[in-house]
């Protein structure tokens, strides 16, 4: 009786507010039961189960109200199975939102200034909006402050009366004047427009102690190496750290070192005797190296920007001193207090505030302390714009005076006694003078520790920070000086720079050329220089236009004799082999290229040649060993082929030598992925290439001869044979291109197309509806020739509504990055992509209804919007994200989503900030990031779209015909729910299993009607476990291999092998960019060996086969010679217990 009691049941739980714990024995409780639990609610679910009705969104609450589907608590399910039967709803209902009660005034009690119970008012809020009023009448009493906690839903206001007595107004300004609005205030103060000649000297000097220590070691000016090369040095030199670790031999280690050089060229300093002192330094020039190109950045046009651009770049308040004032002897007399050592002289104090300091800093920890840290003045460009950083490597000895470096772990070290402070700063090459600077310390909960502990990265459990306490006659330590060392940046806020020098130290007269003023702004004149720009995205009907067909250098059109295809379709994967026939219709030998056209999913896995009666099949090699061969044999007078990969989704075949009168049949293999369109699957050959790719493969030169190039296109000739394999039914099968012919069983099937079919521009199309597409489904194919199984899991969530209307989606922001990076082509790419975004978001918003009509107010901010874009130039700084991301999540929308298309190159400054706030303000706010230009950083770029729930394009420039269609997706994203946090465990056995080989492996968010492939390589695994979160529920599934799914051959291995290659190539190996370049420079020997192994060619590999000649004279072939050849296109399948052959008709039934 018990375990029917929800018979006929179907749930919707939406419990935002129960633990994690109390959800499972829910669920528990209604499975025992009979019931069903569903995560999206559609009309099939009997009860919705909430613990607040406010948790439900307008969509809930309509399709409640659609089917009358009843609320219920918790208590419904436990009484009801308490008493083993189903109850009456009425008595269960949740309790309302806040909106939903009556309050009365008489429950509130009112405070005054005078009550002394007042409630302690929390300061953990942050400042929106505000306002300071000017023009107000002199008799005016009375000060307004709203403040918005970040606690959920409490607002505040504060009033207050100022008494007649001047020192009751200072009070209470320095009421107003709390440390939020001070960070708007810091802010402000930094854009001042005027800058003092003591602040001027000193921008400039730790400026020119920074350029002048990169240009007397870098081969080349700061501004010309790439931040994406300075991650890359990076992670090699954390490579070579761990290899230090593991033993690696020295030869391994001076080549690793080597490829630091080529990326990071020196003319000195170049050191190949590799220690932990020589890898530190060279941490230090690449932290340098970025920290000057982030600063760079926001006058990247200037060679030399004055003095208050530069101080603007540095986004810190520097104000000096002046020698007589209070502040000064104070700040002089703590440095001075714990001096027992040295005769120095302070020459200057400088006032400084950091933004990103002031609006983190954990000063609630208590224990904040005023305390020491120095280092060289060059660093301190660096120190000034980003703050001090935690140390990418700890080692036990930098080679340094210090002797207890490091003894405390990856932390920032500061000191209470400026004597231990003086020896890690040394003095300036510019004017002998050094730095000191003065943080305050949130200190919080301190361990006193008296042994060293190199093993630290964050603070014992139970306390903020540790303190390194120096050993004297009575105290027996490890440390020389007392040390004090915090795990977290937000611990830290510099106060003061002191500028000193010791007695012995030669100071001289630094005397830069400054410039106080501003120059004026040079907006203008940059409008100016503009040329007339046209914002339309590429069109990929360009193709048109140009003429079809094989044609050579100079445009003349050459036929093209046959095309036949045969393929294996297994679920949303497929191999596909195609063979072409094409002659030299010249008197003269040629070099032929063939441009290939292919989807951006598919790798080329073989490739071979028939001609003369031979038969050449080609190999992969590395790419440098490939063009070797290709080269020699050319030289030889030999017939060559060679296949590159020139982008996604063209292939450059190279022909070589072929002689006059000839005919040749090339076979291409490829593996691809298939997509989802329609509710259908589909396979799709394109017959033609961007117009652009072609122009670039045919003036690629590689062979000094008459050259002809041949493209894919227009002819009759055509046969396509394929197997079809599914999980489920097979509902359908058609093709809108060609006519088929078809036989099938449940789940397999076998079809070609019927005979004298032609190739138009459409192309080849098949598509494919099964039963159950949306299931969660896995593939495990066994190797034929060796102990090896590739997995694959298929993962395509349905949901209940495919489009969010223009109402529900709430805001839709397009955030365009104008920093100084952006200049040149890649604003005005960046330009077209947000132009059209703004286009389809018109259409979408304005054609929900056929009579529907924006409102006036929002067509006049699209109005504004479309022009603002128009005049958008790149001379707007550096890119500050956090900031802007900071202030929207202060006023997000307090019952619709907002959603906001970030299009930039990738060049974030404050990353950590960054991540932080879209982490935290993912609930409501989803980020989805479009990369251009050349440089794009793509791993920045890829985190921010997964932190913030989004998904990330690039359009590379290579490919722009492909960018409306891009451009499309992520606007139809914006408007589909999304599934988020997905991931994958794999069941593994035994305790030595070795760690699972998966693609991708951070996975990106899905939405509606697109589909996730993971593959893997695991030994002996049948069953993955799926979570992902959607529409705010968590989804944990189980997926299992039936007998079906179980296959053998290596179409899944190659697969698997290319999505490892591609997630390599473009995908995130690991959250901190350093790690993920070092894993990169790890896994190349890995995805080399994979290339060869699977014959996929990457951007380290190639398809090289040679074909050698003993005559001089070269023997005319005939079309007869292929015909055995392409007599083997079959396709062979099991069907219905025996074998089907269904065999394309060889072209010699057509007259040549």
């Amino acid at each position: 009786m018990a375990a029917t009691v929800f018979a006929n049941c179907v749930f919707f739980l939406k419990m935002k507010h129960l633990r994690i714990k109390e959800k499972n024995r829910l669920r528990t409780c209604i499975e025992e039961n009979g019931g069903i639990i569903y995560f999206v609610l559609n009309q099939e679910c009997t009860h919705v189960i909430v613990d607040n009705v406010a948790v439900l969104s307008s969509y809930h609450l309509k399709t409640i109200q659609k089917y009358r589907i009843p609320i219920v608590s918790a208590d419904f399910v436990w009484k009801s199975a308490e008493e083993g039967k189903l109850l009456q709803t009425d008595d269960y209902e949740p309790s309302k939102s806040l909106e939903d009660k009556n309050f009365n005034c008489s429950d509130f009690r009112f405070y005054t200034e005078n009550d002394r119970d007042i409630p302690y008012f929390p300061q953990d809020f942050e400042i929106a909006k505000y306002s300071i009023l000017e023009k107000v009448s002199t008799f005016s009493d009375m000060y307004y402050k709203s403040r918005i906690s970040t606690s959920i839903n409490e607002i505040s206001r504060h009033f207050t009366n100022v008494r007649p007595a001047e020192a009751g107004t200072v009070s209470l300004f320095l009421l107003l004047i709390d440390i939020c609005l001070l960070q708007l205030l810091l802010e402000e103060a930094i854009n001042s427009s005027t800058l003092s000649q003591e602040t001027s000297a000193f921008v400039e000097l730790v400026w020119a102690e920074a350029l002048g220590h990169l240009d007397h070691l870098l081969l080349e000016p700061v501004n010309k190496i790439s931040l994406n090369d300075v991650s890359k040095g990076e992670g090699i030199l954390l490579q070579i750290k761990n290899a230090m670790k593991e033993g690696t031999a020295a030869e391994e280690l001076k080549m690793m070192m080597t490829e630091f050089y080529r990326i990071i060229r020196h003319k000195s300093g170049i050191d190949y005797n590799i220690t932990k002192k020589l890898l530190c330094n060279k941490e230090d020039l690449c932290q340098l190296i970025r920290d000057m190109l982030n600063v760079c950045e926001i006058n990247m046009s200037s060679p030399n920007p004055p003095s208050l651009a530069k101080y603007r770049a540095l986004r810190c308040k520097i104000q000096a001193i002046h020698s007589n004032s209070e502040e000064f002897f104070n700040v002089k007399q703590q440095v001075l207090k714990n001096n027992h050592r040295w005769v120095f002289n302070i020459l200057q104090i400088y006032r400084v505030g950091r933004i990103s300091e002031t609006a983190r800093f954990l000063s609630n920890l208590g224990n904040v302390q005023s305390l020491f840290h120095a280092s060289s003045v060059r660093n301190f460009v660096g120190i000034l714009s980003r703050g001090l950083l935690l140390p990418k490597m700890v080692v036990e000895e930098h080679g340094m005076e210090r002797t207890d470096i490091g003894y405390l772990g990856s932390g920032i070290y500061f000191s209470d006694s400026v004597s231990t402070s003086i020896k890690y700063s040394p003095p300036s090459e510019m004017d002998g003078t050094r730095l000191l600077a003065i943080c305050d310390v949130a200190l919080g909960t301190c361990l006193d520790l008296y042994k060293k502990d190199l093993s630290l990265t964050n603070a014992p459990s139970g306390y903020d920070s540790v303190h390194g306490v120096r050993k004297t006659a009575n105290i027996s330590s490890d440390f020389e000086d007392d040390e004090f060392v915090v795990y977290k940046t937000c611990q830290v806020k510099m106060r003061y720079i002191v500028k000193f020098c010791l007695a012995g130290d030669q100071v001289t007269q630094f005397k830069p050329g400054t410039e106080t003023e501003l120059e004026q702004d040079q907006t203008t004149s940059f409008h100016c220089h503009l040329q007339p720009e046209d914002y339309a995205l590429p069109d990929v009907n360009l193709l048109n236009h140009i003429k079809i067909g094989l044609q050579d250098t100079s445009g003349n059109p050459v036929p093209l004799e046959d095309i036949h295809i045969k393929g294996r379709i297994i679920d949303f994967i497929a191999q596909v082999i195609v063979y072409q026939t094409y002659t030299n219709p010249n008197n003269n030998p040629i070099e032929a290229k063939y441009v290939f056209p292919l989807d951006d999913t598919a790798a080329v896995c073989g490739f071979e040649a028939f001609i003369n009666d031979k038969h050449i099949i080609g190999e992969v090699k590395e790419k440098e060993q490939a063009h070797k061969e290709y080269y020699e044999a050319v030289s030889r007078g030999d017939g060559a082929y060679l296949m590159d990969q020139d982008a996604p989704d063209v292939f450059i075949v190279s022909v070589g030598n072929l002689p006059s009168k000839t005919t040749v049949l090339i076979k291409i293999t490829y593996i691809t992925e298939l997509s989802f369109q329609n509710g259908c699957i589909t396979f799709q050959m394109p017959a033609a290439v961007a117009p652009w790719q072609q122009d670039k493969a045919l003036n690629e030169n590689t062979q000094v001869l008459s050259c002809l190039s041949i493209v894919f296109s227009l002819f009759s000739g055509f046969c396509a044979a394929m197997s079809i394999e599914m999980p489920y039914i097979i509902e359908r099968i058609h093709s809108w291109t060609h006519e088929l012919k078809i036989k099938k069983t449940d789940c397999k099937a076998v079809i070609r197309t019927v005979e004298n079919s032609s190739l138009d521009i459409s192309g080849f199309t098949l598509e494919i509806w099964i039963s159950q597409v949306y299931l969660p489904r896995m593939w495990v194919e066994k190797h034929p020739d060796k102990d090896s199984e590739a997995c694959m899991l298929v993962f395509q969530p349905e949901f209940e509504t495919t489009f969010k209307g223009f109402q529900e989606s709430g805001e839709i922001i397009i955030c365009l990055d104008c920093s100084n990076s952006m200049e040149g082509s890649t604003l005005q790419q960046a330009k077209q992509i947000a132009l059209h975004a703004l286009q389809i978001n018109i259409i979408i918003a304005g054609g929900q209804e056929a009579s529907s009509e924006l409102r006036h107010e929002q067509s006049l901010i699209i109005i504004l919007l479309f022009f603002s874009l128009q005049s958008a130039v790149p001379t707007m700084g550096n890119t500050d994200l956090w900031k802007i991301l900071r202030y929207l999540s202060l006023l997000h929308p307090s019952q619709r989503e907002r959603d906001i298309l970030l299009i930039s190159d990738g060049h974030i400054q404050n990353e950590s900030m960054t991540f932080q706030i879209v982490k935290e303000n993912v609930r409501h706010t989803r980020l989805f990031t479009c990369g251009v230009g050349s440089t794009a950083n793509h791993h920045m770029l890829r985190s921010l779209s997964q932190y913030g729930a989004g998904a990330y394009e690039y359009f590379d420039p290579k490919s722009k015909y492909n960018w409306l269609k891009k451009t499309e997706s992520q606007v139809t994203r914006i408007f589909s729910p999304g599934c988020n946090s997905v991931s994958v465990k794999w069941q593994q056995f035994g305790a030595n299993a070795p760690e699972p080989l998966q693609a991708p492996a951070r996975i990106q968010s899905l939405f509606n009607n697109e589909r996730l492939l993971v593959y893997g390589f695991i030994p002996r695994c049948t069953q993955a476990t799926l979570n992902a979160i959607i529409n705010d529920q968590e989804l944990q599934t189980m997926v299992s291999t039936t007998e079906l799914q179980k296959t053998t051959g290596t179409l899944l291995h190659k697969l698997t092998a290319r999505a490892l290659i591609r997630d390599y190539e473009d995908g995130i190996l690991h959250e901190n960019e350093m790690e993920h370049e070092m894993k990169k420079h790890t896994l190349k020997s890995l995805i080399i060996n994979l290339s060869l192994e699977n014959s996929i060619i990457t951007q380290f590999t190639s398809f090289v086969a040679i074909e050698k000649r003993v005559c001089v004279s070269i023997k005319i072939s005939h079309t007869n010679n292929i015909l055995p050849y392409s007599a083997e296109i079959l396709i062979e399948t099991n069907y219905l217990g025996h074998r089907q052959q269904v065999l394309c008709l060889p072209i010699c039934q057509r007259s040549i």
